[in-house]
């Protein structure tokens, strides 16, 4: 049984902001993350973190990113005018950008929002 997707009332970020994936966003990994999400919530998406009043190393050093040992950077407004939607979900900052499928253009389409991945820069060795 699905349960409401647990959301935040908060204003949406500019479109400058940084947008964090953990990890090196490998197909797979993103599939799987997004079927989890579906059979909770009966919605694709996948966890991101939105760098909202902080630094990118600091939103690194976060507890659900510090143990990556590679991040992905995008920006809400990238993401947005990809075609994703962006939820504020559970605690801040994190985001679920929601995909409207897992075909091989969307999984292709969201690849293209985000830079090559980077070292973690927050990471705890």
């Amino acid at each position: 049984m699905t349960r409401p997707l647990p959301l935040r009332q908060v204003m949406p970020p500019d479109d400058a902001a940084i947008v964090l994936r953990a990890g090196v966003m490998e197909r797979g990994a993103v599939v799987r993350a997004s079927e989890r999400t579906f059979s909770l919530y009966a919605l694709h998406g996948i966890s991101v973190e939105g760098v909202i009043g902080t630094t990118v190393q600091e939103a690194c050093r976060s507890e659900r990113v510090a143990a990556y040992r590679r991040v992905r950077l995008s920006t809400f407004g990238l993401v947005r005018e990809a075609g994703f939607a962006l939820l504020a979900t559970f605690d801040a900052p994190h985001f679920t950008l929601v995909l409207p499928d897992l075909s091989e253009l969307t999984l292709a389409r969201l690849e293209r929002c985000f830079d090559p991945p980077i070292p973690n820069p927050g990471r705890r060795r």
